[in-house]
């Protein structure tokens, strides 16, 4: 894994009609609505800025470790035998009616498969869960091999047990999504509002044992006039 966590550009190949595209294409917003590396956490804990409350949360055990100097929220291995479920953590936002009418959603995750396994499709998955009060859906899933929107999906060519810097971009409803500032996902029609609260679920095939399934510097921001509150 890389010793720093940085937007490092791999091969990214996505399957479609995608525009010729790179980060130049969207800004982050100039309102920081959340924001955690988890620097300030002690290894081993629960992070104060998320909460297992939430459509789903809770599952496998999450806890802040840390790898080359960099602290991320990890899924924590089982013993051998046992299965890792999937594990949903939401992120504590200010109390929102909806998320402003363009806002960017970014973090870093680990991609590839299980080292601990021999099943090449024991991929790590990384889902953005979002939605209003009870409910929530898929904003975007994404592993080494593809990207997930609720309306189209790309194959991908990642480089995997490293770093990559996942960055989607909203505007309205229309969404795209950028891995290594590389246009992945372009779904004029991938976001339902209004969307009041946004979580992570980590998850890997047919809950096989995972090694690094984990994230970090995860942050929202908001253009414009920022966030309704309630």
């Amino acid at each position: 894994m890389n010793s720093k966590i940085i937007a490092v550009v791999f091969s990214c190949v996505a399957t479609g009609a995608l525009p010729a595209s790179s980060a130049a294409d969207f800004a982050t917003g100039d309102r920081v609505i959340f924001s955690d590396d988890f620097s300030q956490e002690e290894i081993g804990a629960f992070p104060r800025q998320w909460t297992l409350k939430g459509p789903d949360g809770g599952g496998n055990t999450l806890s802040v470790a840390s790898r080359n100097g960099s602290k991320f929220l990890f899924s924590e291995t089982p013993q051998e035998g046992a299965e890792q479920t999937s594990s949903t953590a939401y992120a504590r936002l200010p109390k929102l009616k909806d998320l402003p009418e363009r806002f960017t959603i970014e973090f870093d995750a680990v991609l590839g498969y299980s080292r601990l396994v021999t099943d090449l499709r024991a991929e790590k998955q990384y889902d953005l869960r979002v939605g209003t009060g009870d409910s929530s859906f898929s904003m975007l899933s994404v592993t080494s091999e593809r990207v997930i929107s609720r309306n189209t999906q790309s194959e991908l060519k990642l480089a995997v047990g490293q770093v990559h810097r996942v960055v989607v971009s909203v505007d309205a409803a229309f969404l795209k999504a950028y891995i290594d500032g590389q246009l992945v996902v372009s779904d004029p029609q991938g976001v339902v509002r209004p969307i009041d609260h946004i979580g992570m679920e980590l998850s890997t095939y047919k809950s096989t044992r995972q090694d690094d399934l984990m994230f970090t510097r995860f942050r929202v921001t908001g253009a414009g006039e920022g966030a309704m509150a309630r």
